[in-house]
């Protein structure tokens, strides 16, 4: 399955008086055939921890999540299934009620087991981001595939087959008799003459087509291009798309012509997770441009919560291990602190420790862009409260 703003949003409005249990593995396809799968006993190692942690708290929450662990080994069984579908699976239970939510992806997740007031979904923003709608255009001597890739999963949407115009199998040479002794020289000529005007309507053929690519992905708002073509026709297709602003290109060093729909888009995977942290830091080099200039960017909580409050963000981004505490208000508006006019106004505030996710369901509700950060462009918001974003104006 693919995923989208509104399924997180979904997840995020799982409410339970005794919280949420969330659940993520992840499988490779060579653990369907391993006898002793880790995933299990990562599995428990995760829930031994929780236990502990609950333990320590509230001790009528803890008998209240042992209660529903001890209700979930058919369903844990089933997330846990290295045969079933999805390398990626996460599961999220209300304690009290015993609602169930389930999710697959060809994406995969880190084993992790949260209990929280409402669903964890960090992993699932991620996915959401990484695994953004790509366009793999697959090229061959016979023609060219196009697939649609998202979150893992890739779909062929157009194949256009090469065919050779009629008019280049035309013999309008005179030549020399057959017993011209030079007729073996005129001959390779009238090949290789034949040869180039192939290569010439190959060429039309495929400039055809990969126009046609490019500006769907401009039209659709993509931003990323992969290219797999075999190595005699490597650069020639790759000098074709040209260079665009808003796609960023990558070539393939293999030629995927005969492979799978399913195996092309786990190699393609490689390839686009391979420059995600150049972007993560692009993007956070824009929002400080952007602020520092006056222009349209926010840096630190006071002023992205007024950005996301005004409807104003177009792209938020965090930094993935950040846990804050803020405030949502009467009229639920997002402040870090109750502090000002705000203070002052007839507003009342309830204090959420999650509120990190109250910043992503803001900004999913405004069909904004969101953007967990790791190491290093986590780094570069150390100073700003580890909070970024780019605005709409």
């Amino acid at each position: 399955m693919n995923i989208d703003d509104a399924t997180i949003r979904d997840l995020l409005a799982l409410e339970d008086e005794q919280g949420v249990l969330s659940f993520y593995t992840g499988h490779t396809p060579e653990q369907a055939a391993d006898p002793q799968p880790t995933a299990p006993i990562e599995l428990r190692n995760q829930l031994k921890q929780l236990r502990a942690r609950l333990e320590r708290g509230d001790r009528d929450t803890a008998r209240a999540v042992e209660q529903r662990l001890s209700k979930l080994d058919g369903p844990l069984d089933s997330l846990l299934d290295p045969k079933a579908p999805g390398r990626g699976r996460a599961m999220f239970v209300g304690v009290a009620s015993g609602e169930e939510r389930t999710v697959a992806l060809q994406l995969p997740f880190r084993q992790r087991v949260v209990h929280d007031a409402t669903a964890y979904v960090r992993p699932l923003v991620a996915a959401l981001d990484e695994g953004r709608p790509a366009l793999i255009v697959v090229v061959s001597r016979t023609g060219v595939r196009v697939l649609h890739w998202a979150t893992g999963d890739a779909e062929v949407t157009e194949e256009a087959r090469f065919e050779k115009d009629q008019a280049l199998f035309r013999d309008d040479s005179t030549g020399p008799s057959a017993n011209n002794p030079q007729r073996a020289m005129f001959a390779r000529s009238d090949r290789d003459g034949f040869e180039d005007r192939v290569d010439e309507h190959r060429h039309r053929f495929l400039k055809q087509v990969i126009d046609d690519v490019v500006q769907r992905a401009e039209a659709d708002g993509v931003d990323r291009l992969v290219l797999s073509a075999p190595p005699k026709l490597r650069d020639e297709v790759r000098t074709l798309v040209g260079d665009h602003d808003t796609i960023r290109v990558l070539v393939a060093d293999q030629a995927w012509e005969s492979t799978p729909a399913k195996e092309v888009a786990a190699h393609a995977w490689e390839l686009l997770r391979s420059v995600h942290g150049d972007r993560e830091e692009a993007l956070v080099t824009s929002a400080k441009e952007r602020a520092f200039a006056g222009g349209p960017g926010a840096l630190g909580l006071r002023n992205v919560c007024a950005a996301l409050n005004a409807g104003r963000v177009e792209h938020l981004m965090y930094d993935d291990g950040l846990t804050l505490e803020g405030f949502v208000s009467s009229q639920g508006t997002l402040h870090p602190r109750i502090e000002g006019a705000v203070a002052e106004s007839d507003l009342t505030f309830s204090r959420h420790p999650l509120f990190v996710e109250r910043l992503i369901e803001a900004a999913l509700a405004t069909s904004a862009s969101v953007t967990p950060l790791n190491e290093p462009a986590a780094a570069e918001l150390a100073d700003h409260e580890g909070v970024a974003a780019l605005l709409r104006w």
